[in-house]
Parts: C-alpha cells; structure tokens; sequence
C-alpha cells in the first residue's frame, strides 16, 4: 500500500510539474507584455532613439505632398469610386463579385492579367465618374447652366463685369470670388463652386497645393520645434496610458503654446513661408488682396506679392490670424470621457467595451506569475521527499520552462521580419512613401526587440537556475544505512 501511495504521489507531481512549465513560460510572456508594451517610457525611449522629432517634420511634409498629389485611380482604376454603374458591372462580371469587392478596397493589387482583363470595360465604359448637378467635373464652367436665381446671385456678389468673364470663360475665377459664389450654389443645392477653378471639392484650397515638401517642413518646424514636439508627444504618451490603466478617463493635448506661438513670430514666419511659396501675384489679385486685408468683403487671396506689398499687408494678415486664433480651443481631445459609466457584473465575460476587457485582461497578466508559483508549491507537496529530491523536482521544470520560453524570445525578430515580408510590405499603400515606412518599421523592430530581450533574459536565468539545481543533484549524496556487524548464525548439532 506504501509503494502504491509512493507512485500516486509521484504521479501527481510529474502533472504538476507539466502544468508548471506550460504556465510558467505563458506567466513569462504575458507579465512581459503586459509590463514593458503597456509602459509609455518605452515608447518615448523608442521615439528618442529613432530622433524622430528632429525627423517627423520631414516625413509629415513628405506624407501631406504625397498624398495632394496622389491619385489612386489613376494607377489602379479599380480604386475609382464614382465609377458609373455599367463599368462596375463589367468589373463584377469580369473578375467576379468576391474578387472585384477585394480588390476595390485596395486590400490586394490586380495582376497583369486582371489588368487586361477589365481593359475592355474601360475600353466600353470609360474611367471617368459619373457626374450629378451637385458634383460638376472639375474644369466644367457650372454658370450657363445654372438656374436663373443662382445666376443672379452670382452676379450680385461679384458684379456683372466679373459675372460675364466667368460665364463666357474668359478667365478662372480668383479664390476670393469662389469663396463669394459658392453660397450661391450651395444654397440651392448645386453644391461647391469650387471646380470652376480646376480645384477639388471639398478639399484643401488650391494654395495649401502650391507648397512643396520643404515649405511643410519650415512650417512644421516653424510652428513646433524639436524640443517642443517631444514635450507634447511625451505628454500625449502619459495620458494616454494612465487613461489605458485606468488612472483617468480622458486624454488630451495642449494647444496653448502653438496659439501663442501663432499670435508671436513664430505665426509671422510661417505666413511668409506660406505666402512666398506661392505664385506671383497679379494685378487684380494684389487689389483683391489689399482689400481683403482692409476689411472688405472681396475675401482673402493667397498669392506671392512684392516685398513692399507684402511688409504693409503682412500686419493686417497677422491681426486676422491672431483674430482666428480666439475661436481655437485651448486642448484638443484625444479620447473623450464614456458617456456611459462601466457597468459591473452581466455582459461580457471581460467587460461590456473594448477598453474594460482590455483593463481586465492586462490585470490577469499581472498575477499570472502566481500560477505557476502555486503549481510549484503542489509539485513540492507531492513529490519532494529530500534535498536532493527538492533540487530535481524543481531543477527540471525550471529548465524546461526556461528553454522553452527562450524559444519566443530569439524568434520574435524573425517572426516580425518574415511577417513584414510577407504579410505587410504587399499590402502598405503607395501614397505611404519609403521613409516613413521605413520609419514605422524601425520604431517596431526598436519595441519588440526590447521585449524580446526582456524575455530572453529572464528565460535564460531560468534555464541557468533550473540547469544548475539539475546538476547539482547528482552531487547530493543520500543518507545511509549504518553497517551492523552480521551475526553468525548458531552452530548446529550433528
């Protein structure tokens, strides 16, 4: 009965020590995650190390050139959204509804042989989007069409010599006198007037398009410098992980020092950098710009004129933007406060939002380590017997545990350059130039490279310990027996 309970007791232990290792190698790799990627001084030191404040105004004027001149469906017509309906049919037809829905999303790019596939319903159907009374094409004069009532307006608000250029196209209109129609139109449905002028709907004004990626980048830097873009992404970072540990119940960013860097210098150099990047005036432009900055009512034109002009009309523009900056919130909200307060109890089994089971899933990984911990005190309960013993049973799980959990940590930045290969590169979108790509790359390699280290280092001090007590083991001598003299037996009688 003793040897039976004997090799129970074993038996348990060798179950424990089993479920010890699988817990102790997932308590290494979820107490890691959760302590080093949910820590904001990471990602500061990451930010640091890559110096992309003294980078990000390069690549942020790089990003905003790219993507005023990018056109995806110029280069993929599969990308064009207002695309008439008889082209998207032929697409459909063509390629089949699942492929043509993929592709049109841009989660995948055609083949060659897609491409010439589709060729015949543009060939048939055209590339171009369909057109409604609200939306004209750029370039096409809305004016002789329009219905008499928006004619007259137009003519009321930039007078009947101006009105007759435009309709009879003599020339584009000026952006003040776009600003002044469009309410025309839009009043009565017609939408922006915008495309007279050859502009984009509904999109940055044309002179935002006259500035090339070192105008952005004097701007940016202009208006935050270096140290000053650290100071509120550094602060951005704080709150937005004491709002993830639930520490607060928002996050927002300052906006005081940008206003009172506009209204100061700063706000005087970055409107002479947008102003001479911009073509030179002409005459009746100068007009209209002198008189908006006068205070009339011709609206504000953004062109370069001469040094004279400009040194009297600079001032004015200066009291207009710091007029500008009375309506600027002092913060911007980066995550508002739940308007519905965290219920408890019923629900998901982590929470009822993404950010509760996140917060819960996080304080799980914090205790995880007593799992194994747990485990480790039964394996003793069942199966140490001795010193020796005590070092096997514990020796053995702790480098088994150690090994394995140093498998993750020396192929986390293999597994992250063969996913990037394969699984992000093919699907990164052409207006996402290479530098920043190349950026966001080094900023992730920088962060798991860090938390691979971390593991690797503590599975490795596991494994040392746990090799160490293995071995040790077998230098342990066990008690002995004292050696009893034998006692002859009696003599026997013949």
């Amino acid at each position: 009965m003793r040897k039976v309970l004997i090799v129970l007791s074993k038996t348990i232990a060798v179950i424990f020590a089993i479920l010890f290792v699988i817990a102790a190698v997932l308590a290494i790799l979820l107490f890691n995650i959760e302590r080093k990627l949910f820590a904001a001084d990471l990602y500061k030191d990451a930010l640091a190390d890559q110096q992309i404040y003294e980078r990000l105004p390069g690549i942020a004027a790089e990003l905003l050139t790219t993507s005023m001149n990018y056109n995806p469906c110029a280069e993929n017509p599969l990308l064009c959204e207002d695309i008439s309906p008889e082209l998207r049919g032929c697409y459909e037809q063509t390629l089949g509804n699942e492929r043509y829905v993929t592709l049109a999303s841009g989660k995948e790019k055609p083949t060659e042989a897609e491409m010439q596939a589709i060729q015949p319903c543009l060939d048939q159907y055209g590339g171009g989007t369909t057109s409604t009374t609200s939306e004209q094409p750029s370039g096409e004069n809305p004016l002789p069409t329009a219905p008499p009532d928006v004619q007259a307006c137009v003519k009321q608000a930039i007078g009947e010599t101006a009105y007759n250029e435009l309709y009879n196209s003599t020339r584009a209109p000026t952006e003040a006198e776009i600003a002044q129609i469009t309410p025309c139109f839009g009043q009565n449905g017609m939408g922006n007037f915008g495309n007279l002028g050859g502009g984009d709907q509904g999109g940055m004004p044309p002179f935002m398009k006259n500035l090339k990626a070192s105008d952005w980048e004097a701007i940016i830097n202009i208006l935050v410098p270096p140290n000053e873009l650290q100071a509120i992404t550094e602060n951005v970072l704080d709150q937005v992980f004491a709002y993830l540990n639930g520490e607060t119940d928002s996050a927002s960013v300052s906006l005081v020092k940008l206003k009172s860097r506009l209204a100061g210098q700063a706000g005087q150099d970055a409107l002479l950098q947008l102003i001479t990047a911009q073509p030179p005036c002409t005459d009746e432009q100068l007009v209209q710009m002198a008189a908006g900055a006068l205070g009339g009512e011709q609206g504000m034109v953004i062109c370069n004129p001469p040094e004279v002009v400009l040194a009297l009309l600079l001032p004015e523009l200066q009291s207009q933007l710091n007029a500008l900056l009375t309506e600027m919130p002092d913060e911007a909200i980066i995550i508002k406060p739940s308007s519905q307060p965290a219920q408890r109890g019923g629900g998901e089994p982590l929470g009822d939002d993404p950010i509760t089971a996140l917060r819960n899933v996080r304080f799980g990984s914090r205790l995880s380590p007593l799992l194994p911990l747990g485990l480790l005190m039964l394996v003793t309960i069942f199966g140490v017997r001795s010193l020796k013993g005590w070092m096997r049973w514990w020796g053995i799980p702790f480098f088994f545990a150690g090994a394995i959990a140093l498998i993750p940590g020396i192929a986390i930045l293999p597994a992250l350059n063969w996913a990037w290969v394969n699984f992000a590169a093919p699907r990164i979108p052409p207006i996402i130039t290479a530098d920043i790509v190349a950026t966001g790359r080094n900023l992730v390699t920088y962060i798991l490279h860090y938390l691979a280290e971390q593991i690797a280092i503590q599975s490795a001090v596991l494994l040392t310990v746990g090799l160490a007590a293995w071995i040790g083991s077998y230098f342990i001598k066990t008690g002995r027996k004292e050696n009893i003299p034998a006692i002859p037996p009696p003599p026997t009688i013949a």
